[in-house]
């Protein structure tokens, strides 16, 4: 008998270590707690009936600003159209880090795409300072011309020296200064604030030609750093300012739209070249899909946002001609000190669309 037990017992125990010496099945086989979803680096080239992969999206706007939305149908159309094959994961609100830092994980390959302005991403595609120029674009249907024809293609393809992908453009609005102090009338009224910008150093260059103290924040650290006096204000498009609440702490608006900084959704290059060539093609459909949709609802959204602006109290200002060109020839001088030859020449070819 005491035989028969010790064949059993070392039965069962060969068969427990062979059990523990499986192959890795995915959220089956043990990982430790806390660790990431399989992503595209985790798996071989996916393409119809490949295996299949969860990828992260990191956006800083919460998740019902209409740029989230937008980023969470690409996500859902692509899922939709491969089957559920590829599945992205969209963090709103900075969980994953603010947009320099998530450009970096994408960079490197720990984070699959995320969402930013251009103020951002210019320092890794320097030629997107030539799309960002302060009162560069005569109305959106040109901004629109310039991101979706060969120029902004062009500056897309800087990206892959930097190991990125640029995916899609999305509507960023016409930026605007609001402050809690008074209204601006002309740059001699901005003479000493202190404006929150992206942390780029075109934003910088602009906020001193008009007089004004730059300082590079965080997007979500600007409604705080209003409200304790770190900063007198900051500039955005009519959505952020209501949906993000700056009107409680900066009621004075100034409609001077000083730029367009084009959002875009931005991929990892490692985890675009591990995809199939028939599953890269359908993150580029539905990234467009999801922009043409973003376009429109965006248009609409200004307009709803500006009226509840209205509602609650804001002071609104319009300026003159004379007014906005006194901010257009205060800024002119960045155009030789800032842009290098490449860059000019990008910017004459913008304006000769305009």
């Amino acid at each position: 008998m005491k035989k028969v037990f010790a064949i059993l017992l070392a039965a069962v125990m060969l068969l427990a270590l062979c059990t523990g010496c499986g192959g890795n099945t995915g959220a089956a086989s043990g990982a430790p707690a806390g660790s990431s979803a399989p992503s595209a680096g985790d798996t071989a080239p996916s393409g119809s009936g490949g295996e299949s992969v969860v990828l992260r999206l990191a956006n800083s706007h919460n998740a019902e600003h209409i740029t989230s939305q937008a980023c969470q149908m690409f996500a859902d159309l692509v899922n939709e159209k491969t089957d559920g094959r590829i599945t992205i994961e969209c963090h709103f609100a900075g969980e994953l880090g603010d947009e320099r830092s998530t450009i970096e994980q994408c960079q490197f390959g720990g984070l699959d795409f995320t969402r930013v302005s251009s103020g951002a991403s210019a320092e890794f595609a320097p030629l997107m300072n030539a799309l960002q120029m302060p009162y560069e674009y005569t109305s959106v249907d040109h901004l629109f011309e310039v991101l979706d024809g060969e120029i902004g293609q062009e500056v897309f393809e800087t990206f892959k020296n930097n190991n990125l992908v640029g995916i899609t453009y999305i509507h960023p609005g016409s930026r605007n200064f609001f402050n809690a102090k008074k209204e601006i009338h002309t740059p001699a009224d901005m003479a000493g604030m202190k404006i929150r910008v992206s942390e780029s150093d075109l934003m910088l260059a602009l906020m001193d030609s008009l007089g004004a103290a730059g300082v590079g924040l965080p997007f979500n650290d600007t409604y705080s750093s209003i409200q304790t006096s770190v900063v007198d204000g900051a500039e955005n498009n009519m959505t952020s300012y209501i949906e993000m609440s700056f009107w409680e702490v900066a009621p004075y608006w100034t409609y001077d739209g000083h730029s367009y900084m084009p959002d875009m959704i931005l991929a990892s290059k490692q985890t675009m070249d591990k995809l199939s060539a028939e599953d890269q093609q359908i993150i580029f459909d539905c990234a467009a899909e999801a922009k043409e949709w973003h376009r429109v609802a965006w248009e609409e959204s200004e307009a709803k946002n500006a009226k509840i602006a209205e509602e609650k109290g804001c002071t609104l200002t319009t300026l003159t001609d004379e007014e906005l060109k006194a901010f257009q020839d205060a800024v002119a001088p960045m155009y030789d000190s800032f842009l290098d030859a490449d860059q000019k020449a990008i910017v004459e070819r913008v304006q000769a669309l305009g």
